[in-house]
């Protein structure tokens, strides 16, 4: 079972974001789906390995809806259940390059995790933006403890240049060496301000950039994996998602750190190709 923490929420796609007047109205192609980088991961991971995700939704009629999609995807939901649904405005630009606007709403609010929710976990993965709040950061920090106590592997995503710049040099150095996660994924800009900050992650260190090749630091060298370009970016909402569960389907399949990210690639790109995240 590959296990996915953190958040669940609304993602408000707008298409054609970098064009808006001021003041006035702004026709747009405007999608509602299901987000949050963890549930993005979690779902797209469902067709190709067992996973379940854990995180807060609202006690609303939202956090129903996006419970039921996650469970219709295939995916073992096991959430807490009160306040507000979140929700993220995404502005998408002609490029594809997308602009949010982040309310988590009870994603933030996270409480202690049951400890059988992690049970026949075979890999734990976690994006940055749960440690982003003090509250939630315990609680996750438990988890940790509890996990590495287990003896089960844990991935970390840097998720966003944004949380790691809110959480500090020291923070962001401190949770890292702590959660000591087997596998980091950044994408180069989050790579460099890790490398600005003082931030070494520990174990397989896997770096997205775009169109080229993601370079993948294992046993103490660093491999260029040639990943096919996208034609045409509709919408790079969930593509470092998509790759993170292309990736740790295809590890936890028995696949080499190398071989999982070409399977994260692959996976990439088909979420590059269609409005929102992958639903499964």
């Amino acid at each position: 079972m590959l296990t996915v923490v953190g958040d669940l929420v609304a993602d408000i796609i707008v298409l054609g974001g970098d064009t808006l007047a001021r003041g006035t109205d702004n026709p747009a192609a405007v999608r509602l789906t299901r987000g949050g980088s963890a549930a993005n991961v979690a779902a797209a991971a469902a067709a190709r390995h067992p996973v379940r995700f854990i995180g807060r939704v609202g006690d609303d009629s939202l956090g129903e809806t996006l419970t039921r999609e996650m469970t219709d995807a295939g995916v073992d939901v096991r959430v807490q259940r009160a306040g507000r649904t979140g929700a993220i405005v995404v502005l998408v630009d002609g490029e594809g390059e997308r602009t949010m606007i982040t309310d988590r709403g009870a994603a933030a609010e996270l409480e202690a995790i049951e400890p059988a929710w992690f049970d026949d976990s075979r890999w734990v993965h976690f994006p940055l933006y749960g440690f982003a709040d003090s509250a939630s950061r315990a609680v996750l920090m438990q988890a940790v403890h509890l996990l590495r106590g287990r003896g089960i592997p844990i991935s970390l995503d840097l998720s966003s240049v944004a949380t790691m710049a809110d959480l500090g040099a020291d923070l962001l150095v401190e949770l890292v060496s702590t959660i000591a996660p087997d596998v980091v994924f950044a994408n180069s800009d989050e790579a460099t301000l890790a490398s600005e900050l003082g931030c070494a992650p520990p174990g397989v260190y896997v770096v997205k950039r775009g169109g080229d090749p993601v370079e993948v630091t294992w046993q103490g060298a660093m491999t260029a994996v040639p990943i096919e370009r996208a034609p045409a970016v509709l919408d790079s909402t969930g593509a470092g998602d998509a790759f993170a569960a292309g990736y740790l389907a295809a590890a936890l399949a028995g696949a080499d750190p190398v071989a999982a990210a070409r399977a994260g690639g692959d996976l990439a790109l088909r979420a590059l190709r269609r409005p929102g995240a992958l639903r499964s």
